[in-house]
Protein backbone atom coordinates (compact mmCIF):
# COMPACT_ATOMS: atom_id res chain seq x y z
CA UNK A 1 0.00 0.00 0.00
CA UNK A 2 1.43 3.41 -0.97
CA UNK A 3 1.21 6.63 1.04
CA UNK A 4 -1.79 7.92 -0.93
CA UNK A 5 -3.78 4.72 -0.33
CA UNK A 6 -2.91 4.76 3.37
CA UNK A 7 -4.01 8.39 3.61
CA UNK A 8 -7.30 7.49 1.91
CA UNK A 9 -7.90 4.79 4.53
CA UNK A 10 -7.08 7.23 7.30
CA UNK A 11 -9.52 9.79 5.90
CA UNK A 12 -12.19 7.09 5.67
CA UNK A 13 -11.46 6.21 9.29
CA UNK A 14 -11.94 9.83 10.29
CA UNK A 15 -15.28 10.07 8.49
CA UNK A 16 -16.48 6.89 10.18
CA UNK A 17 -15.15 7.90 13.61
CA UNK A 18 -16.99 11.21 13.54
CA UNK A 19 -20.22 9.23 13.69
CA UNK A 20 -19.33 7.76 17.08
CA UNK A 21 -19.49 9.46 20.51
CA UNK A 22 -16.41 9.84 22.69
CA UNK A 23 -13.99 10.89 19.96
CA UNK A 24 -13.25 14.57 19.44
CA UNK A 25 -11.47 16.43 16.68
CA UNK A 26 -8.15 18.15 17.31
CA UNK A 27 -5.99 20.39 15.13
CA UNK A 28 -3.18 18.74 13.20
CA UNK A 29 0.25 19.94 14.24
CA UNK A 30 2.86 21.07 11.74
CA UNK A 31 4.62 18.16 10.08
CA UNK A 32 2.17 15.57 11.43
CA UNK A 33 1.84 12.70 8.96
CA UNK A 34 -0.78 9.97 8.86
CA UNK A 35 -2.97 11.42 11.56
CA UNK A 36 -6.72 11.07 11.34
CA UNK A 37 -7.31 14.03 13.67
CA UNK A 38 -9.23 11.90 16.19
CA UNK A 39 -8.66 12.78 19.81
CA UNK A 40 -8.24 9.72 21.96
CA UNK A 41 -10.66 9.29 24.91
CA UNK A 42 -9.71 11.03 28.14
CA UNK A 43 -9.16 7.74 29.97
CA UNK A 44 -6.15 6.87 27.80
CA UNK A 45 -2.98 7.71 29.73
CA UNK A 46 -0.68 9.33 27.16
CA UNK A 47 2.33 9.03 29.44
CA UNK A 48 1.93 5.27 29.62
CA UNK A 49 0.88 5.07 25.97
CA UNK A 50 2.91 7.74 24.13
CA UNK A 51 2.15 6.64 20.57
CA UNK A 52 0.49 8.24 17.58
CA UNK A 53 -3.02 6.96 16.91
CA UNK A 54 -3.69 5.59 13.45
CA UNK A 55 -6.95 4.36 11.98
CA UNK A 56 -8.38 2.48 9.04
CA UNK A 57 -11.72 1.05 7.99
CA UNK A 58 -11.68 -2.70 7.33
CA UNK A 59 -14.88 -4.43 6.27
CA UNK A 60 -16.91 -1.87 8.19
CA UNK A 61 -14.77 -2.03 11.34
CA UNK A 62 -13.02 1.11 12.53
CA UNK A 63 -9.59 -0.24 13.45
CA UNK A 64 -7.16 1.69 15.62
CA UNK A 65 -3.48 0.76 15.52
CA UNK A 66 0.02 1.80 16.47
CA UNK A 67 2.72 1.96 13.80
CA UNK A 68 6.06 3.10 15.20
CA UNK A 69 9.63 2.74 13.96
CA UNK A 70 11.50 2.71 10.64
CA UNK A 71 9.42 1.58 7.67
CA UNK A 72 12.30 -0.37 6.12
CA UNK A 73 12.93 -2.49 9.25
CA UNK A 74 11.51 -5.95 9.99
CA UNK A 75 7.97 -5.73 11.37
CA UNK A 76 7.05 -6.72 14.90
CA UNK A 77 3.31 -7.43 14.68
CA UNK A 78 1.91 -7.41 18.22
CA UNK A 79 -1.41 -9.28 18.50
CA UNK A 80 -3.10 -8.60 21.81
CA UNK A 81 -4.81 -11.16 24.07
CA UNK A 82 -8.48 -11.35 24.86
CA UNK A 83 -9.48 -8.31 26.95
CA UNK A 84 -6.27 -6.54 25.93
CA UNK A 85 -5.40 -3.99 23.24
CA UNK A 86 -2.30 -2.36 21.82
CA UNK A 87 -1.61 -0.88 25.26
CA UNK A 88 -0.66 -4.43 26.26
CA UNK A 89 2.65 -4.13 24.40
CA UNK A 90 3.53 -0.55 25.31
CA UNK A 91 6.83 -1.50 26.96
CA UNK A 92 7.88 -3.70 24.05
CA UNK A 93 7.09 -1.03 21.49
CA UNK A 94 9.02 1.64 23.36
CA UNK A 95 12.03 -0.64 23.77
CA UNK A 96 12.11 -2.01 20.22
CA UNK A 97 10.80 0.76 17.95
CA UNK A 98 14.26 2.05 17.08
CA UNK A 99 15.23 -1.32 15.59
CA UNK A 100 11.90 -2.62 14.27
CA UNK A 101 8.72 -1.34 12.74
CA UNK A 102 6.33 -2.00 15.63
CA UNK A 103 2.71 -2.47 14.52
CA UNK A 104 -0.04 -3.20 17.05
CA UNK A 105 -3.71 -3.21 16.02
CA UNK A 106 -6.68 -3.11 18.35
CA UNK A 107 -8.88 -5.89 17.01
CA UNK A 108 -12.57 -4.98 16.49
CA UNK A 109 -14.37 -4.21 19.74
CA UNK A 110 -11.18 -3.87 21.79
CA UNK A 111 -9.18 -0.86 22.90
CA UNK A 112 -10.01 2.09 20.67
CA UNK A 113 -11.40 0.04 17.77
CA UNK A 114 -15.10 -0.44 17.02
CA UNK A 115 -16.67 -3.47 15.42
CA UNK A 116 -19.15 -3.35 12.57
CA UNK A 117 -22.76 -4.35 13.16
CA UNK A 118 -23.20 -8.11 13.09
CA UNK A 119 -19.70 -8.92 14.27
CA UNK A 120 -19.78 -11.90 16.66
CA UNK A 121 -16.30 -11.65 18.23
CA UNK A 122 -15.28 -15.15 17.21
CA UNK A 123 -11.75 -16.35 16.66
CA UNK A 124 -12.26 -16.90 12.94
CA UNK A 125 -13.72 -13.43 12.44
CA UNK A 126 -10.86 -11.90 14.43
CA UNK A 127 -8.32 -13.77 12.32
CA UNK A 128 -10.02 -12.61 9.12
CA UNK A 129 -9.68 -8.99 10.24
CA UNK A 130 -6.01 -9.46 11.12
CA UNK A 131 -5.39 -11.00 7.71
CA UNK A 132 -7.05 -8.01 6.02
CA UNK A 133 -5.06 -5.64 8.21
CA UNK A 134 -1.75 -7.22 7.20
CA UNK A 135 -2.73 -7.06 3.54
CA UNK A 136 -3.98 -3.47 3.79
CA UNK A 137 -0.64 -2.27 5.16
CA UNK A 138 1.23 -4.78 2.97
CA UNK A 139 3.27 -5.88 5.97
CA UNK A 140 6.22 -8.11 5.17
CA UNK A 141 9.21 -9.49 7.08
CA UNK A 142 6.85 -10.02 10.01
CA UNK A 143 7.70 -11.39 13.42
CA UNK A 144 4.28 -11.97 14.99
CA UNK A 145 4.19 -11.65 18.79
CA UNK A 146 1.16 -13.18 20.48
CA UNK A 147 -0.19 -14.21 23.86
CA UNK A 148 -3.46 -15.86 24.94
CA UNK A 149 -6.03 -15.55 22.10
CA UNK A 150 -3.42 -13.86 19.93
CA UNK A 151 -1.71 -17.17 19.12
CA UNK A 152 -4.57 -18.91 17.32
CA UNK A 153 -5.51 -15.58 15.72
CA UNK A 154 -2.05 -15.36 14.15
CA UNK A 155 -2.09 -19.00 13.04
CA UNK A 156 -5.42 -18.63 11.24
CA UNK A 157 -4.65 -15.18 9.83
CA UNK A 158 -1.17 -15.82 8.45
CA UNK A 159 -1.10 -19.50 7.49
CA UNK A 160 -1.73 -18.54 3.85
CA UNK A 161 0.85 -15.75 4.07
CA UNK A 162 3.91 -17.42 5.55
CA UNK A 163 5.93 -15.78 2.76
CA UNK A 164 5.44 -12.59 4.79
CA UNK A 165 6.54 -14.15 8.09
CA UNK A 166 10.08 -14.31 9.49
CA UNK A 167 9.19 -15.68 12.90
CA UNK A 168 6.76 -16.08 15.80
CA UNK A 169 7.01 -15.11 19.47
CA UNK A 170 4.46 -17.00 21.59
CA UNK A 171 3.61 -17.06 25.28
CA UNK A 172 0.66 -18.48 27.19
CA UNK A 173 -1.06 -19.41 23.95
CA UNK A 174 -1.83 -22.19 21.48
CA UNK A 175 -2.23 -22.74 17.75
CA UNK A 176 -4.12 -26.03 17.56
CA UNK A 177 -7.41 -27.68 18.51
CA UNK A 178 -7.96 -27.62 22.26
CA UNK A 179 -10.38 -30.57 22.13
CA UNK A 180 -7.85 -33.07 23.60
CA UNK A 181 -7.17 -30.80 26.58
CA UNK A 182 -10.04 -31.60 28.92
CA UNK A 183 -8.53 -29.56 31.76
CA UNK A 184 -8.74 -26.53 29.47
CA UNK A 185 -12.11 -27.24 27.84
CA UNK A 186 -14.00 -27.82 31.11
CA UNK A 187 -12.94 -24.53 32.73
CA UNK A 188 -13.66 -22.74 29.46
CA UNK A 189 -17.21 -24.09 29.47
CA UNK A 190 -17.69 -22.77 33.00
CA UNK A 191 -15.95 -19.51 32.16
CA UNK A 192 -18.22 -18.88 29.17
CA UNK A 193 -21.44 -20.09 30.79
CA UNK A 194 -24.51 -17.93 31.21
CA UNK A 195 -23.83 -17.55 34.94
CA UNK A 196 -20.31 -16.27 34.51
CA UNK A 197 -21.36 -14.01 31.63
CA UNK A 198 -23.87 -12.39 33.97
CA UNK A 199 -21.25 -11.96 36.69
CA UNK A 200 -18.75 -10.47 34.26
CA UNK A 201 -21.33 -8.14 32.75
CA UNK A 202 -21.96 -6.53 36.15
CA UNK A 203 -18.45 -6.68 37.62
CA UNK A 204 -16.07 -6.34 34.63
CA UNK A 205 -14.13 -9.11 36.35
CA UNK A 206 -12.31 -10.35 33.25
CA UNK A 207 -10.74 -6.99 32.43
CA UNK A 208 -9.99 -6.33 36.09
CA UNK A 209 -8.29 -9.69 36.54
CA UNK A 210 -5.75 -9.00 33.80
CA UNK A 211 -3.95 -6.67 36.17
CA UNK A 212 -4.03 -8.97 39.20
CA UNK A 213 -1.22 -11.02 40.65
CA UNK A 214 -3.44 -14.02 39.94
CA UNK A 215 -2.89 -13.39 36.21
CA UNK A 216 0.64 -11.95 36.27
CA UNK A 217 2.31 -13.86 39.08
CA UNK A 218 5.09 -11.36 39.74
CA UNK A 219 3.25 -8.06 40.16
CA UNK A 220 -0.04 -6.19 40.13
CA UNK A 221 -0.78 -3.35 37.77
CA UNK A 222 -0.46 0.14 39.20
CA UNK A 223 -3.42 2.42 39.80
CA UNK A 224 -2.53 4.24 36.58
CA UNK A 225 -2.20 1.05 34.52
CA UNK A 226 -5.34 -0.79 35.66
CA UNK A 227 -7.93 1.58 34.11
CA UNK A 228 -6.29 1.08 30.73
CA UNK A 229 -7.69 -2.45 30.80
CA UNK A 230 -11.03 -1.81 32.47
CA UNK A 231 -12.10 1.43 30.74
CA UNK A 232 -12.45 -0.09 27.25
CA UNK A 233 -15.23 -2.20 28.80
CA UNK A 234 -16.88 0.50 30.88
CA UNK A 235 -20.17 -0.19 29.09
CA UNK A 236 -21.76 -3.38 30.36
CA UNK A 237 -22.85 -4.50 26.92
CA UNK A 238 -19.19 -4.65 25.84
CA UNK A 239 -17.87 -6.81 28.67
CA UNK A 240 -18.56 -10.28 27.31
CA UNK A 241 -16.81 -9.83 23.99
CA UNK A 242 -13.77 -11.72 25.23
CA UNK A 243 -15.97 -14.53 26.54
CA UNK A 244 -17.49 -14.86 23.07
CA UNK A 245 -13.97 -15.18 21.71
CA UNK A 246 -13.12 -17.86 24.26
CA UNK A 247 -16.32 -19.77 23.54
CA UNK A 248 -15.40 -19.87 19.86
CA UNK A 249 -12.18 -21.73 20.73
CA UNK A 250 -14.41 -24.78 21.21
CA UNK A 251 -16.16 -24.50 17.84
CA UNK A 252 -15.42 -27.73 15.89
CA UNK A 253 -14.93 -25.95 12.56
CA UNK A 254 -12.51 -23.49 14.15
CA UNK A 255 -10.56 -26.29 15.85
CA UNK A 256 -10.29 -28.12 12.55
CA UNK A 257 -9.16 -24.94 10.81
CA UNK A 258 -6.38 -24.50 13.38
CA UNK A 259 -5.13 -28.04 12.92
CA UNK A 260 -5.10 -27.49 9.16
CA UNK A 261 -3.30 -24.13 9.44
CA UNK A 262 -0.56 -24.84 11.98
CA UNK A 263 1.68 -27.03 9.74
CA UNK A 264 2.29 -23.98 7.55
CA UNK A 265 4.59 -22.70 10.31
CA UNK A 266 6.53 -25.93 10.67
CA UNK A 267 9.84 -24.37 9.57
CA UNK A 268 9.19 -20.88 10.93
CA UNK A 269 11.60 -19.80 13.70
CA UNK A 270 9.69 -19.59 16.98
CA UNK A 271 10.58 -17.99 20.31
CA UNK A 272 8.56 -19.68 23.06
CA UNK A 273 8.21 -17.67 26.29
CA UNK A 274 5.86 -19.10 28.90
CA UNK A 275 5.52 -18.27 32.57
CA UNK A 276 6.58 -21.23 34.69
CA UNK A 277 3.46 -20.67 36.83
CA UNK A 278 1.06 -20.45 33.87
CA UNK A 279 -1.64 -23.16 33.88
CA UNK A 280 -0.93 -23.50 30.14
CA UNK A 281 2.64 -24.48 30.99
CA UNK A 282 1.06 -27.16 33.16
CA UNK A 283 -0.68 -28.36 30.00
CA UNK A 284 2.78 -28.57 28.34
CA UNK A 285 1.80 -26.12 25.65
CA UNK A 286 5.35 -24.73 25.50
CA UNK A 287 6.46 -28.27 24.66
CA UNK A 288 3.69 -28.59 22.07
CA UNK A 289 4.98 -25.48 20.27
CA UNK A 290 8.43 -27.06 20.24
CA UNK A 291 7.03 -30.30 18.84
CA UNK A 292 5.11 -28.52 16.10
CA UNK A 293 8.11 -26.48 14.87
CA UNK A 294 11.62 -27.41 13.81
CA UNK A 295 13.39 -24.15 14.71
CA UNK A 296 12.60 -22.95 18.21
CA UNK A 297 14.02 -21.58 21.45
CA UNK A 298 12.22 -21.86 24.78
CA UNK A 299 12.34 -19.73 27.92
CA UNK A 300 10.33 -20.36 31.09
CA UNK A 301 9.90 -17.12 33.03
CA UNK A 302 10.30 -17.63 36.81
CA UNK A 303 7.24 -16.76 38.88
CA UNK A 304 5.25 -15.53 35.87
CA UNK A 305 1.73 -16.74 35.23
CA UNK A 306 -0.37 -16.28 32.09
CA UNK A 307 0.26 -12.74 30.83
CA UNK A 308 3.98 -12.63 30.15
CA UNK A 309 3.88 -9.15 28.61
CA UNK A 310 2.87 -7.63 31.97
CA UNK A 311 4.38 -10.26 34.27
CA UNK A 312 7.90 -9.98 32.87
CA UNK A 313 8.13 -7.30 30.15
CA UNK A 314 11.86 -6.70 30.63
CA UNK A 315 12.72 -10.39 30.45
CA UNK A 316 10.57 -11.00 27.37
CA UNK A 317 12.35 -8.18 25.52
CA UNK A 318 15.79 -9.34 26.65
CA UNK A 319 15.03 -12.92 25.57
CA UNK A 320 13.73 -11.64 22.24
CA UNK A 321 16.90 -9.66 21.58
CA UNK A 322 19.05 -12.74 22.23
CA UNK A 323 16.85 -14.92 20.05
CA UNK A 324 16.72 -12.39 17.23
CA UNK A 325 20.50 -11.91 17.24
CA UNK A 326 20.88 -15.64 16.69
CA UNK A 327 17.91 -16.15 14.39
CA UNK A 328 18.48 -13.20 12.06
CA UNK A 329 21.91 -14.60 11.17
CA UNK A 330 20.34 -17.84 9.96
CA UNK A 331 17.37 -16.66 7.94
CA UNK A 332 16.99 -14.38 4.93
CA UNK A 333 15.64 -11.01 6.03
CA UNK A 334 13.58 -10.70 2.88
CA UNK A 335 10.25 -12.30 2.03
CA UNK A 336 8.60 -13.12 -1.24
CA UNK A 337 7.16 -10.11 -3.03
Amino acid sequence: MNAEQTDQLNRAGLREAKRHPGFEIRDKTDGEIGSTDIRRPDWVDSQLYPFEDRWMILDGHRVHYVDEGPRDAPVLLFVHPGAGWSFTYRYHIQQLKNEFRCVAPDLPGYGLSEAADGYRYTLQEQADVLEQFVEALDLRRIVAWANDGGGPTVVLALSDHTDRVLGLVVGGTFGWSIKPYRMVVWPLRVFTSRVFRAVNRYTNFLAWSMGSKMALGTRRLTKAERPQYTQPFRERKSRNRTLKLYASFMDPATQNALDQALPAFRDTPVLIQFGDQDPMTGQHWHERWAEETTNHSTYLLPGVRHFTFEGAPEATVENFRKWWAETSNRIPLTTTS
